[in-house]
């Protein structure tokens, strides 16, 4: 790494270039490394500019686009630069993508080109917290098991090659199922990738459970705090939705019982109909699942205590709290709530973006606060950060 030792300071975003992104023609921007608030009218480039940050982070977007539609009209390429200041010193982030006879994206770490995404991952790290993440409770286990996924890869990058694997061994088990079942043939073949199945499987669901029994007690103690000790939050990991395990569980006898289970009707059907892409995760409330028996606002909390939460965890992990994202959820919370999570972001000195179409009144002596208002992709800085 670039730049002088900087141990025990803050991580944060220094400076955020963009080229053709979405509706930004062009900016480079520096930013406070406390809190910046992005204001205006909705369609105007909020969160444009919070996703650009987040796919500096992880090499992809959190909204359902391909990078193809992520380029400003009419362009043939985007790039993203971001200037970070980590714990090893400072570090450069480029994302380049081009349109070509074969589309193409190129990552730069510090000048130098990477060849796996798995390389980019580790040196900005960044939790976000959309209105969409308000379904996380209520969504499909697809939303729940994205975040676990997501947190571990940007602490753990090794892990992120782990779930690339997995998937192309999954698909090529289904093709076998698939063609076993219309012709008859392949049962060799079947043998030898579900050899690779299990072995993958049993990997990600170790680590998932892993990070989970680090997870669940911090976010217990977030609900708590949030609710004056009175509500008790539990997170469990239910595999193929139906067991729960743990860290005690002899998971390759388990991994193997559902392998001799499922045969049959794996090649019945043609698809494969279990493993970590089927798993999923039991939110409770006191006791009661709270997919179920929770009301709206026991959601709203139990998410904001799951954000939190992982601002702890990446604290635990890396040694330095994530960059945070919050793309228009302020209002979505009361003021109590609200009150609690921007006195965490003072007291941990945590960087923050916050996107808003309303006038934030956050004026404190603690903290450093940056505005900026955002017109048709342009960021105009308020004078004196207010």
């Amino acid at each position: 790494m670039s730049g002088h030792s900087r141990r025990g300071s803050p991580l944060y975003l220094e400076r955020l270039g963009l080229t053709n992104y979405r509706n930004y023609e062009t900016l480079n921007e520096d930013f406070s490394a406390q809190l910046n608030i992005l204001s205006g009218p909705n369609a105007q480039g909020k969160t444009n500019l919070l996703e650009a940050i987040y796919y500096l982070a992880t090499g992809k977007t959190y909204r359902p686009a391909r990078d193809l539609q992520l380029i400003r009209w009419n362009h043939q390429a985007f790039s993203i630069q971001g200037k970070i200041r980590n714990k090893q010193g400072y570090v450069t982030l480029e994302v380049l993508y081009k349109i070509g006879e074969q589309n193409s994206k190129e990552i730069k770490v510090n000048g130098l080109k990477i060849y796996k995404t798995s390389e980019l991952l580790g040196n900005l790290t960044a939790v976000l917290f959309a209105p969409e993440d308000l379904n996380i409770i209520k969504g499909s286990p697809l939303e729940r098991r994205k975040i676990l996924d997501n947190d571990i890869s940007q602490v753990s990058p090794g892990y992120f090659l782990k779930l690339q694997q997995y998937n192309r061994v999954l698909n090529q088990r289904n093709y076998l199922l698939k063609k076993i079942r219309e012709r008859g043939k392949g049962f060799d073949e079947l043998e030898i990738w579900n050899e690779q199945f299990l072995e993958l499987s049993e990997s990600i669901i170790l680590k998932r459970i892993n990070v989970l029994e680090k997870l669940s007690p911090l976010t217990r103690l977030m609900q708590r705090k949030l609710t004056n000790g009175q509500e008790n939050l539990e997170i469990r990991y239910l595999f193929s939705r139906q067991k729960e395990l743990k860290l005690n569980h002899d998971l390759k006898k388990v991994l193997l019982e559902e392998l001799e289970k499922y045969r049959g009707e794996e090649i019945k059907k043609g698809i494969s109909l279990w493993g970590p892409h089927r798993d999923d995760l039991l939110i409770s409330l006191n006791g009661n699942d709270l997919k179920v028996y929770g009301s709206q606002g026991q959601h709203r909390t139990a998410v904001l205590a799951l954000k939190l939460s992982e601002l702890e965890f990446f604290k635990a992990e890396s040694g330095e709290f994530p960059v945070l994202l919050l793309d228009d959820v302020l209002s979505e919370l009361d003021q109590e709530r609200r009150g609690f999570l921007l006195n965490i972001i003072k007291e941990k000195k945590i960087q923050c973006f916050i996107t808003t179409t309303e006038d934030i009144a956050l004026e404190n002596d603690r903290i450093t606060i940056q505005k900026f208002l955002i017109r048709q992709g342009t960021l105009i800085k308020c004078r004196g950060g207010k």
